[in-house]
């Protein structure tokens, strides 16, 4: 199925085929690479253009929690006056619990569990609403 040996030029039609097919699957699969190649380079810079943009919002946004954590955790503010909760620096209430736990340590565990027994109670049932066929 090769071309014989005796000839310079292939000029049998069989070795003809065969050549045809192998330059067409080689231009084939170039034209293949080369494609990808293209579209690789173009997602690329549009992708990191979008990943640099998401990157500097949330660097936004994780300080402006920061900031925002920083505040609540430092400073005193009213949460609930109906139920008397109010927040209080985390320094100032581990002194607190130090002191309420070197006077009495059960009854300071039991009004803590009173505490959070209060602050996390479920808001009352809303009443139902009456039928309309009653």
């Amino acid at each position: 199925m090769s071309c014989p040996e005796s000839q310079d030029s292939c000029c049998t039609p069989a070795c003809r085929t065969k050549t045809a097919y192998f330059l067409g699957a080689l231009v084939v699969i170039l034209l293949g690479v080369g494609i990808t190649a293209l579209l690789k380079s173009y997602t690329e810079t549009g992708a990191s253009a979008a990943r640099d943009a998401r990157a500097k919002e949330r660097a936004k946004a994780q300080a402006e929690l920061r900031q925002v954590t920083a505040l609540e955790l430092n400073n005193a503010a009213v949460l609930d006056k109906a139920k008397g909760i109010h927040r209080i620096p985390v320094s100032a209430a581990m002194e607190l619990t130090l002191k309420e736990y070197q006077t009495d340590a059960a009854a300071s565990r039991t009004a803590f569990v009173a505490r959070v027994e209060k602050f996390t109670a479920p808001p009352p049932k809303a009443p139902e609403k009456p039928s309309a066929f009653e």
